[in-house]
């Protein structure tokens, strides 16, 4: 797996909920300061990766209904899960 990709999955690494929980940084909001910036937040909610989440979206519609499971998406779609984290600047969120 990839740096980026191992984050998304096991949620630890740079993802403000996780740095916040060992109070390595103040808060753990999103820039989009819709809510906590977690993988489920990025994955699914985040407005900062909306273009990147549609061409996610578009490539699992075609056999499911999304949103699918995060265990679906690593579970079955990896290659696409991978395309789609490498493709959004988690250092910038």
């Amino acid at each position: 797996m990839t740096p980026n990709l191992t984050v998304m999955v096991t949620g630890h690494g740079n993802i403000k909920s996780n740095l916040h929980k060992y109070k390595i940084i103040d808060s753990p909001m999103c820039p989009c300061k819709i809510g906590e910036q977690t993988t489920h937040h990025i994955l699914y909610d985040c407005k900062l990766v909306k273009l990147e989440r549609e061409k996610l979206k578009a490539e699992i519609l075609r056999p499911e209904n999304w949103p699918v499971s995060k265990d679906t998406l690593i579970n079955k779609y990896t290659k696409i899960l991978n395309k789609f984290v490498d493709s959004i600047p988690l250092e910038k969120l």
